[in-house]
């Protein structure tokens, strides 16, 4: 009998520790192993660059960047690129933009919140893109799923599901000097315009440094002639000449959030987008309907965490590392890059806005 009850208490306490072992590798499992070119290749998919994926879609789908356009990729292919965004501070919204260095091209993943966590800076990611959608929204292009709005040319991988089946984390890396474009009032015609001279596509969706460029306050000639700053919400843009915004200049931040009249004695806050003009040129060239060559806007979000720090005053020299981007009116045309649009900046940060002269961030100065 006690030889029964020793057999038995073995047993019960082997099949405890393979319980507890098993629990152990559940709740810390060892991490997944990066992704290679190697494994990409081993189950079937050949390699395009960014910058090929780019030029297949304008060779297919043609390069009015007014226009929705959307390729869905049938063969088996896969890009990859290094993450040069971060969503940490709010500003980038459910996007993680990425960069070849090959082909020195970039483009935006359409993706979910809080890709920071998963997809740090420097960081590979690889892309599975058979069955996703590279789309066209007002000149700039991204990779993402089917959109079942025609006024989108894509959707985001937001399900767990498809991100497993499409987005793969490969190797950290450092950030290079060469990851970043450096942009300058002497150089900027030529590195921002594409090969007939244009300000094409080649540098959409990089990081760039503008360096030395001025802050603008007053009514742009280009574009859409908008008086900056601006602030915009509920498809209405509020700036210095707009009642109970008059004061801008003594506040002017990033983004706002004000509490709005609803018409009955009530409020809304409402959160606001915020546009800051900046510029290498002088503040009178161009005309509505140009391009804005030398003119850009940091558009801000306002529930960005840096929404109330100031922005700089005007004729501040500051450089600016940004995303570079394009928002265009279904009149232009990318080719030329004409039509009545406006290049914009987006931030990671606000520190990565820094005076010229001071070389101090520009942060809140109740920070």
């Amino acid at each position: 009998m006690m030889k029964y009850q020793l057999s038995t208490l073995i047993s019960t306490v082997a099949a405890g520790l393979l319980l507890v072992g098993c629990y152990n590798d559940f709740d810390a499992p060892s991490p997944q192993p990066a992704m290679t070119d190697e494994q990409m290749q081993a189950d079937g998919l050949a390699y395009i660059s960014i910058g090929d994926l780019k030029q297949k879609f304008y060779s297919m789908r043609g390069d009015n960047p007014g226009q929705p356009a959307s390729l869905t990729i049938a063969e088996p292919l896969y890009t990859r690129g290094k993450v040069i965004s971060s969503d940490r501070e709010g500003n980038i919204y459910k996007s993680l933009y990425i960069y070849d260095g090959e082909s020195e091209s970039a483009i935006e993943l359409k993706l979910s919140s809080g890709n920071y966590l998963f997809h740090p800076v420097g960081q590979i990611v690889f892309v599975k893109l058979q069955e996703l959608v590279v789309g066209n929204y007002r000149g700039m292009l991204s990779i993402g799923t089917r959109s079942s709005n025609t006024s989108y040319s894509n959707d985001n991988i937001e399900t767990d599901i498809l991100r497993r089946e499409h987005i793969f984390a490969g190797e950290q890396q450092p950030m290079l000097s060469s990851d970043t474009l450096v942009v300058t009032k002497e150089n900027y015609a030529s590195v921002l315009a594409d090969e007939n001279g244009e300000f094409g596509q080649n540098a959409l969706g990089r990081l760039v440094r503008f360096e030395g460029v001025t802050s603008r306050y007053g009514t742009a000639q280009w574009g859409y002639q908008n008086t900056f700053p601006n602030y915009f919400a509920n498809s209405t843009s509020y700036d210095v000449t707009s009642p109970g915004w008059s004061d801008i200049p003594e506040w002017a931040t990033w983004a706002a959030k004000r509490a709005l009249p609803n018409g009955n004695g009530s409020f809304t806050e409402t959160y606001f987008y915020g546009s800051a003009w900046f510029s290498y040129t002088d503040p009178n060239v161009g005309a509505k309907g140009e391009a804005a060559a030398g003119n850009y806007v940091i558009r801000t979000s306002g529930y960005s965490s840096f929404r109330d720090g100031r922005i700089p005053a005007d004729g501040d020299t500051v450089d600016i590392t940004a995303i570079y981007t394009i928002y265009t009116s279904s009149s232009a045309n990318a080719s030329t890059a004409k039509g009545n649009c406006a290049y914009q900046l987006v931030l990671n940060s606000a520190k990565d806005v820094v005076l010229k002269l001071e070389d101090q961030p520009l942060t809140d100065p109740q920070e």
